[in-house]
């Protein structure tokens, strides 16, 4: 599936996503289109095989809406660039200059006619888009306002009738200005990244789209890293506030990752790339973001039914007011015409349509400066209403970075026991648990190198993992693995309690199905996750942990957490059974882990909350909700972001029906003139497109 992005100035109202999906979904090839009325873009999904020279060529797609005067281009790739407005901005001040030069009629009557040039100006666009709704059948914010301009013409208030073209184009400006703020929030850093790489051989520039895999590039201090890599040669520190939203440097040694988009701070870098361009973590931040805003929500998807149905109930409640007053014959119709005028331009929704999509698109925004990638609208409405939020101990509220303790055997010579923990760090090199990486380091501390002579290679879920290194069966794993083999564990007794008191993990070795020995690794709490846990809590959410620990262990890290609820030795299955049992018991659950080894619970779960996922795809891809740094405190600004949301959404709704109640009211008692109807109507939507970027 090829995916083909357009800049779509003539979005004057959301009103008008049906009518752009019309326009394109009916070409061959189109498989999908997606609308963003906040930030004026189409993305348009299509076969890239089928009528390639028509269908599937970018320019025709623009060409489609250009067709309906929608001011479509194509949106390239690589930095992203102001559209041309002066074209634009240059008539809207020449109309309202005619417009205001009108209003001196009362001193000079036959200036009321420079009213004819700001409608000239500005009512051939808005009738040509009005003609194209009709031809498909809809009743749009055009085709509305085309009829108050013609009703007012029809009245001969002319001075009228340019007004209401001129607030209309100038709301619509007001507005296109107003939202070129949530396309710079994320546009700013893609737009820093340098569109060429230095090769460190060469010292050569070369564009960013002829890296390849494993190419060694060179970095200066205070240059922009342009590509995802690994740290060849140097040291450093880096600002990852483009991906993580915090700014304190970050050390970089041989060894590290470093993102692009970052800013190298001090020290000379050789990189070694681990990705291309298109695919580095800014980008995949900045497409997930894209695709999040296109997202409707639940809400949206009410309001929009709700003004599928309240248009044409109130333009049949306007031509009423204009027929039965005349088939009466009662007298004022000039009243009752005007009236009905009004209460078209009222039977506009535009303002409660975007009430909620533009709040969605400035939050999604807002936080992902932060480094929260929020997938969608929903997420930000499940925030709101979170009850509960379940936490993953290991690499979550721990550092995860263990520590061996302690080494045991059973009756062993030196010589055996280095076999035995050459092989066991043989197999402990297969996996990527934080235990497993702290044993084989320990194992290398001792100068001994793993085995690499490990086969049949097996993860025993929620017990530990085996394989086969020298031809002996080689087992590893926890209490569980040790209570299913009958292994005698007793015999170690003098040394578990101790290892309790530590909060220690316990891991049990066997051979050839044979207890051999045990050992422990500690691990510790976070800094930050006792602050981050009593901010989740004061915000009035419950919070647990949940592991497949040991209890001693478990107990441990809830002590110095302040003794939160906690369960443990859980396989993966009774993870998503206590989330399931949550969900049901206590309302909207979260669940937060490392995006990988949680991957079921986070499925599970109504909002699944990866950490610490800057380098990682794969849990950007699975989770709901990925936090670009581990800092637990984010939660609470998670929480703090979906409150902020449904608050402006909320008021967004408020203004956008309470203003219409208003304008009709007081037309019924005579007191609104029609352009102060166009004033209410074009002024909400400005107003609900500048309270939604609030959170940007």
């Amino acid at each position: 599936i090829a995916r083909t992005r357009l800049n779509v100035l003539g979005i004057c109202c959301a009103g008008e996503i049906p009518a752009i999906k019309m326009i394109l979904e009916p070409l061959s090839g189109v498989e999908d289109v997606s609308v963003n009325y906040t930030t004026r873009t189409v993305t348009v999904l299509h076969n890239p095989f089928d009528r390639l020279v028509h269908t599937l060529n970018k320019l025709y797609t623009a060409k489609a809406l250009n067709e309906a005067r929608m001011e479509a281009s194509v949106l390239h790739e690589g930095p992203h660039k102001s559209n041309p407005e002066y074209k634009r901005s240059l008539w809207l001040l020449v109309s309202g200059v005619l417009l205001v030069l009108s209003f001196l009629y009362l001193f000079y009557l036959p200036f009321q006619w420079f009213a004819i040039g700001t409608i000239l100006l500005g009512a051939p666009g808005i009738a040509l888009k009005a003609v194209m709704s009709l031809k498909r059948l809809r009743l749009d914010v055009n085709v509305l306002m085309l009829i108050a301009i013609i009703g007012a013409m029809g009245l001969q208030n002319y001075i009228e009738a340019g007004s209401i073209v001129f607030l209309f184009s100038f709301a619509d400006w007001l507005q296109l200005r107003a939202v070129k703020k949530a396309n710079e929030a994320l546009a700013f850093a893609a737009d820093l990244v340098p569109q060429n790489a230095t090769l460190a051989d060469s010292g050569l520039p070369v564009p960013l789209k002829e890296i390849q895999l494993g190419t060694l590039i060179s970095v200066k201090a205070g240059e922009m890293v342009p590509i995802d890599g690994v740290l060849i040669s140097g040291e450093s520190s880096v600002n990852e506030s483009s991906l993580t939203g915090e700014s304190r440097p970050v050390a970089k040694h041989v060894g590290d990752n470093v993102w692009a988009g970052t800013v190298n701070l001090s020290g000379y870098l050789v990189i070694e790339t681990i990705s291309t361009a298109e695919d580095s973590a800014l980008s995949r931040m900045i497409k997930l973001v894209e695709e999040a805003q296109s997202k409707r929500t639940h809400t949206e998807l009410v309001v929009e039914t709700f003004a599928k149905y309240y248009t044409p109930a109130v333009f049949l409640v306007a031509t009423a007011t204009t027929l039965i007053p005349l088939l009466l014959y009662t007298s004022y119709e000039r009243h009752w015409l005007y009236l009905s005028l009004i209460i078209v331009v009222v039977a506009c929704p535009c303002a409660l349509v975007i009430s909620t999509p533009v709040t969605a698109t400035c939050a999604i925004a807002g936080a992902a400066k932060l480094g929260l990638i929020i997938k969608g609208g929903d997420c930000l409405e499940l925030l709101a209403s979170m009850k509960v939020v379940a936490i993953d101990k290991t690499g979550t509220l721990t550092e995860g970075h263990f520590r061996v303790l302690d080494f045991h055997v059973v009756n062993c010579t030196e010589t055996a026991k280095s076999e035995l923990l050459q092989r066991i760090a043989g197999v402990e090199s297969h996996s990527i648990h934080p235990v497993a990486t702290a044993f084989v380091g320990y194992v290398r501390l001792l100068g001994i190198k793993p085995s690499e002579n490990v086969a049949d290679f097996r993860i025993l879920e929620g017990e530990g993992v085996s394989a086969v290194v020298d031809g002996h069966l080689i087992e590893i794993g926890n209490t569980r693995l040790a209570f299913r083999r009958n292994w005698r564990t007793s015999m170690f007794s003098q040394h578990l309690e101790e290892y309790e008191k530590q909060g220690a993990t316990i891991c049990w070795v066997g051979v050839n199905g044979e207890l051999v020995g045990h050992f422990s690794a500690a691990d510790k709490a976070r800094s930050e996750a006792r602050e981050a846990i009593e901010n989740i809590k004061n915000s009035g959410v419950k919070v647990l942990m949940l592991t497949g620990d040991n209890q001693s262990a478990a107990a441990c890290v809830s002590h110095q957490l302040g003794g939160i609820e906690f369960h443990a030795e859980l396989l993966p299955r009774d993870k998503v059974t206590i989330i399931e049992q949550l969900k049901a018991s206590v309302g909207t659950t979260a669940m937060v882990g490392d995006g990988v080894n949680d991957a079921p619970a986070l499925a599970a779960a109504h909002i699944g909350i990866a950490m610490g996922v800057a380098g990682s795809a794969m849990a950007m891809e699975i989770a709901d909700i990925a936090l670009m740094m581990n800092d637990l405190r984010r939660l609470a600004v998670l929480r703090t972001v979906g409150k902020s949301y449904r608050n402006v959404v909320m008021q967004n709704i408020f203004f956008s029906l309470f203003t219409k109640l208003v304008v009709v009211g007081l037309a019924v008692a005579g007191y609104t003139p029609l352009w102060a109807a166009v004033l209410a109507d074009v002024g909400t939507c400005v107003l609900v497109t500048f309270n939604g970027m609030q959170l940007l």
